[in-house]
Order: structure tokens, then C-alpha cells, then sequence
């Protein structure tokens, strides 16, 4: 590492959350931070954070609005809202059921929601059609474009043009339990976190099958380099960054193992730019390591809670983070 003293206390702000940090998005130069106890965090690099209150039980899942001004979260009063920076709430939909993950499509326009056995697309606002599975649905992933949805469950994952009702979808089979999803940038790959710490992939159209295993955890966290060449997860006592070039993909290539420490990865983001992944641990510390030459930077120091939510802004300047214990940070790398 370069020096000895966490970035956060250089260029950055600590942030007392009060809560879990679900996870963590951007708008602007603003993060908002999803909680676990039904509020998200809205705070810039300088000046008052400010706290509002959305759901009355804890934030689930979140996504940024196709909109690009707003927040979405899904609750366990399953509701399904919009969160405005300024404070306002606006309740899209009443599902009656957890909403355990949400996805979002600038592109398409689209929001998902995955509610128990069901993916119910939602547009303009509000429900447009239910996509019903054979179990509960694991994981969602929307493709680059907004237009194909991947939802996985016991036995695999099922492949859905989400804009088509009707669509009968795809199946992508592998036997077990599949649960957190990606979909590669350029729509070739969809990979899943199996129930026995293991990932599982597929390259379209051929859906030739990927194992890549090995991982002492469960991988809950996935990020692709912006070209899609890498990528990075979670479950390990480093950053297992995956090589994603030529027809084969991983198959028979060995992945690079990013900032080992005695503490598992937790979280995983690339900048949206550079060849730089942001790694954050089961300890609480955080760092940044360059994949050129993988020499890092420490971010954060260890505290009481694993890192939970991890990410940069747009421009890549700030990182925001969030733990389990309810310290936060946005650290400014410009």
C-alpha cells in the first residue's frame, strides 16, 4: 500500500448512517445510502447529510431510476418507491410481499421488482405485466440495453425479453440453487453465486456452461470493468477478477487474486473508466488497486461491520461506501 494513513481521513468525510448500509448509489455528486432500518442517506463530499424516511420496515433492494434524479427501493412492507435527494417519497407500487432485488434500465425505461416466485416489470410508473418462475426468484440482472432479463432459481436461470409479456423465456439449466445474477456489458455471458460457494456461467447463444469454484463464501458481489474483460467478486480472501476474452471466456484460465487479506471480500466496484477495482472486506477496511501493476492505496481501516455497499461516482472521482455497523464514508480520488 502507498503510506500508512486511509485515504477517508486525507480527502474523504466519515458518515455516521445510523443503520446497515443496504448499498449505495450515486446521483450527481450525491450518494444515497439505502439502510436497513427503512431510510436512505442522502450526503456530498462536504455539508450536511440528510436522512429520509421511506419504508416502514428495511430497505431490501435498490436501483437508480431510469430517470437518472431518483432512487428506487424496495422494502419489507413491500412497497416499491421513489426517492427523491430533496425528500420526496412517491410509493410506485404495493406488492404486499418483501422485494428482495430491484433492477433498472435507463435505456429501456424499465424497473423490476422480484417478489417472491414472481418479476414483476413495472413502467411509466407503474405495473405493466408479472413474469411468474419455478421458484423463488435468486437474483435479477437487466442487460446493457434495458431489453433482456435474467432471473435465476433452483435449477438455473431463465432468459426474458422484459418489454414482451408474453415472452415464455429462455432456460439456462444447471442443477442447484442459483441466486445473486450478472449479465456481462456486451450481453455474451450470464453468470450466477450458487448456494455452494461456487459461481456457474453460460455464454449466449450457444449457452456453452462456465464453472469457475474454488471460493471459500458465497460470491454476493459482481462488477465488470467497463469494456467487459474482467470480472471481479466477492467470497474469497481477495478480489477474484476473472478473465472474460476470446469464445471460452474463464475456462482454462486462471483468475487474478486482488489485495489478499486475512479478512473475506465482501464487495467489489470498478471505476467506471480505468482498469482500478475498489475491494472492500468483511473487516470493514477498504482499498483500490490498480490492475496494470496491482499496487493499491487503503481506502478505509478496518471498523465493527462488513463493508455492504460499494460505489464510485460516474465520473469517477468519489467512492462511497457503506458497512453493516452503519459507518459510511465518501472518500474524493478526483
Amino acid at each position: 500500500m502507498r503510506g500508512v494513513t486511509a485515504q477517508v481521513y486525507q480527502t474523504g468525510r466519515r458518515l455516521a448512517l445510523g443503520a446497515s448500509a443496504s448499498s449505495v448509489h450515486w446521483l450527481g455528486d450525491e450518494a444515497l445510502f439505502a439502510l436497513g432500518d427503512a431510510a436512505v442517506v442522502a450526503a456530498r463530499r462536504e455539508g450536511e447529510a440528510r436522512r429520509i424516511e421511506a419504508h416502514d420496515g428495511a430497505i431490501l433492494s435498490a436501483a437508480l431510476h431510469p430517470d437518472g434524479r431518483r432512487l428506487v427501493t424496495g422494502g419489507d412492507d413491500g412497497r416499491v418507491k421513489a426517492i427523491a435527494p430533496d425528500g420526496g417519497v412517491e410509493t410506485m407500487a404495493e406488492l404486499r410481499r418483501w422485494v428482495d432485488h430491484l433492477v433498472a434500465s435507463p435505456v429501456s425505461g424499465v424497473i423490476v421488482a422480484g417478489v417472491g416466485k414472481q418479476a414483476i416489470v413495472l413502467r411509466d410508473g407503474k405495473e405493466s405485466h408479472r413474469f411468474d418462475y419455478p421458484s423463488s426468484v435468486g437474483g435479477l440482472a437487466l442487460d446493457a440495453k434495458g431489453r433482456r432479463l435474467a432471473a435465476s432459481h433452483y435449477n438455473g436461470v431463465t432468459l426474458r425479453y422484459v418489454l414482451t409479456a408474453d415472452d415464455k423465456g429462455v432456460a439456462l439449466n444447471w442443477a442447484g440453487s442459483h441466486l445473486a445474477t450478472t449479465i456481462s456489458p456486451d450481453g455474451a455471458y450470464v453468470v450466477t453465486g450458487m448456494q455452494e460457494n461456487a459461481l456457474h456461467g453460460w455464454r449466449l447463444p450457444e449457452k456453452t456452461d462456465l464453472r469457475m469454484d474454488g471460493y471459500p463464501a458465497k460470491t454476493k458481489s459482481f462488477s465488470w470493468d467497463k469494456r467487459g474483460r474482467w470480472m471481479a467478486t466477492s467470497g474469497a480472501n481477495s478480489a477474484i477478477v476473472w478473465p472474460f476474452v476470446g469464445k471460452l471466456g474463464p475456462q482454462g484460465k486462471p483468475p487474478l487474486q486482488l489485495g489478499e487479506r486475512e479478512a473475506l471480500v465482501t464487495a467489489v466496484a470498478f471505476h467506471p473508466a480505468e482498469e482500478t477495482l475498489a475491494i472492500g472486506y468483511s473487516d470493514g477496511a477498504a482499498i483500490a488497486v490498480r490492475l496494470s501493476d496491482q499496487m493499491g492505496v487503503e481506502l478505509d481501516e478496518p471498523g465493527e461491520g462488513a463493508v455492504s455497499a460499494l460505489a464510485w461516482s460516474a465520473d469517477g472521482k468519489r467512492l462511497a461506501l457503506g458497512d453493516e455497523a452503519g459507518r459510511g464514508a465518501i472518500i474524493d480520488l478526483g
